[in-house]
């Protein structure tokens, strides 16, 4: 009987530290999370805040853009493509209350028989959009645009592009420039 409640003790004491191991690891995968989350929302491109990055700079216009993505395929793998001839145009966007000092913009895009409007707001040099329509139906897509200038005026940007969807994974970095 000694020996069978020692058994169950150690059994005890054993199943303990099996579970204290999986609370410091679910632990430090909620504290990785929380880090990413707060580095997302409170982080600072080093582009976007460098020194001359001026926010009163005009973004509107049309860009030419080269794309370099990476996309999930039909039978789950992967692929990847380059593709030229892009044409990004920026336009202020104002809906009931929002004006444009809001700073909202819409980007039409187009490349070939590929459309998309995205929507979102500038902060500094940088533009946070989401996908309104897209012809190739994979949503949801979220966009960075990290704003550069030349000489005190925008000439270019660079687009990172974020489809999280399991289903529709895509991410792209896209370089433009101002036409």
């Amino acid at each position: 009987m000694v020996q069978w409640l020692q058994w169950r003790l150690t059994e005890a004491v054993n199943l303990g530290k099996i579970m204290n191991k999986m609370r410091r690891y679910q632990l430090s995968n909620l504290l990785l999370t929380v880090m990413l989350a707060i580095g997302l929302v409170f982080g600072r491109n080093p582009v976007a805040s460098a020194e001359g990055c001026s926010t009163a700079n005009m973004i509107t216009g049309s860009y030419d853009c080269d794309v370099a993505c990476i996309a999930r395929e039909v039978n789950d793998g992967r692929k990847g493509f380059i593709a030229h001839g892009e044409t990004d145009t920026i336009t202020h966007f104002t809906l009931g209350d929002v004006t444009e000092k809001d700073e909202f913009y819409k980007v039409e895009i187009k490349s070939g028989d590929f459309h998309e409007v995205e929507i979102g707001p500038r902060l500094g040099c940088t533009l946070y959009t989401a996908t309104e329509s897209v012809s190739d139906n994979q949503f949801p897509v979220l966009e960075e645009y990290i704003f550069q200038e030349e000489n005190g005026k925008v000439c270019s940007f660079t687009k990172i592009v974020r489809n999280p969807s399991r289903a529709d994974f895509k991410t792209c970095k896209v370089e433009c420039t101002r036409k």
